[in-house]
């Protein structure tokens, strides 16, 4: 199996259950500044009914060849599972419900108890796809997709496509080149050194 694919490989893939089927992934959401694969937006089918929840990639145990993502979780864990609302962030009070629901250790227990501001910066991969990319005073294409290490679930780089080349190859900027991120101008900021890996092929 090999170790870092697409977000949009991943994203389709058919999710297993230990007894039977589990549903889809059809969305990624990371945290913007550990940079870790939070969870996996998973929508399930139960004939006409469906719903999408998120679950943790500390629960994948393997992924096949034939792409099936499979889970340490029943079928009926995952259908009775913790909702989402996919337009709204998921707040620190929804994860600790995803958290015990699962029986996972809070990724945050050294804090327990004191406060911190704001919630956790998940964002979902699919909204920041197309965001522009700017190394200085420079725009230098957008936001085409997200590496991922599935060994480690986290994010290491972003593929960058030159606007003008929408046909052309992605090259692939890690994100420790990655200054800050607006949500309100739609745009990655990164640093300018990492215009030549821009310009390399990856």
């Amino acid at each position: 199996m090999k170790s870092r694919y697409l977000a949009q490989e991943l994203t389709g893939l058919a999710l297993l259950a230990r007894d039977v089927g589990g549903g889809r992934v059809r969305d990624v959401y990371i945290d913007d500044r550990s940079w870790s694969v939070r969870y996996l937006v998973v929508e399930l089918r139960h004939g006409l009914a469906g719903r999408r929840i998120l679950v943790s990639p500390v629960c994948v145990t393997g992924l096949d060849v034939g792409g099936h993502l499979r889970v340490s979780l029943t079928g009926d864990q995952l259908w009775n599972g913790p909702d989402i609302d996919t337009d709204r962030p998921v707040s620190r009070q929804h994860e600790t419900t995803l958290y015990e629901y699962y029986g996972i250790p809070f990724y945050w227990t050294a804090e327990a108890g004191a406060e911190r501001a704001g919630d956790p910066h998940l964002r979902s991969v699919h909204a920041v796809r197309r965001y522009t990319v700017i190394a200085g005073d420079l725009v230098v294409g957008h936001v085409d997709d997200f590496a991922v290490d599935v060994m480690q679930w986290r994010v290491t780089g972003i593929a960058v496509r030159h606007r003008r080349w929408l046909s052309g190859p992605r090259r692939f900027v890690p994100v420790d080149a990655i200054q800050s991120i607006s949500w309100m101008g739609k745009a990655v900021y990164v640093e300018p050194a990492s215009l030549e890996q821009i310009a390399q092929p990856a």
